[in-house]
């Protein structure tokens, strides 16, 4: 009788424990003080909707963006990202390209108001309060031949899709007044990949981890 009631015992204490340890961690997840910090693995696409008055092709681009489900101890970010992950959509993005395909660096940028993410709990991020929201894509480092989507071929076997490095950054604001964020300001740094379609010019894909760093505004009034 003594065993199993010192049996028992330990099953408790082992699930206190367990209670414990989850609302520890529960608690901590919910710690950040401000400037409050976001990583969000986008996956968008798009294509040609119109143009600049400066005769520049406008691209809308859309598309999920997803909590990644670990990171390493070494800090090495999983690809991995099911559904259920899902905390956000990139909605109605415009950005344009200047110069030509075949330069070494070729700059980007989105159009001011254009870029909306849209987070679970209601908070809508728009740019660019007053940092236009800008980005390169590096040519002279070659594509990404190690990426899944490279498939350089363009023929009846391939698309032709050559995944080429971005980087950038910019400034956002919080304009539902809703969720965590609600009314703050900051900023979202993306590093990805753009996959440039040989086949098609008009089409456009790809995927960045971007990271979104906000706070509360001493002064609202002042933010564009």
């Amino acid at each position: 009788m003594k065993m199993i009631k010192k049996h028992a015992l330990k099953i408790s204490l082992s699930a206190m424990v367990v209670v414990f340890s989850s609302s520890a961690v529960a608690g901590l997840g919910h710690s950040q003080t401000e400037p409050v910090e976001y990583l969000i693995d986008f996956k968008i696409s798009g294509q040609i909707t119109g143009t600049t008055p400066q005769g520049l092709p406008v691209y809308t681009i859309n598309g999920p963006g997803f909590a990644p489900l670990w990171i390493a101890g070494s800090g090495e970010i999983t690809d991995y990202t099911p559904a259920w992950r899902k905390t956000a959509d990139l909605s109605n993005g415009q950005i344009t390209f200047s110069g030509t395909p075949a330069d070494p660096v070729v700059r980007f940028t989105c159009l001011t108001g254009s870029c909306n993410i849209n987070l679970k709990d209601g908070a809508v991020l728009t740019s660019d309060a007053g940092v236009p929201l800008e980005g390169r894509a590096i040519n002279m480092w070659g594509p990404v031949i190690m990426s899944p989507d490279f498939d350089p071929n363009v023929d009846s076997m391939g698309a032709g899709i050559i995944p080429i490095r971005i980087m950038g950054c910019g400034g956002l604001k919080e304009i539902a007044g809703k969720g965590k964020v609600a009314g703050m300001v900051g900023s979202i740094c993306f590093n990805g990949a753009l996959n440039f379609n040989q086949s098609d010019p008009t089409q456009l894909t790809g995927s960045s981890k971007c990271t979104i760093t906000l706070h509360t505004p001493a002064d609202p009034s002042s933010i564009p």
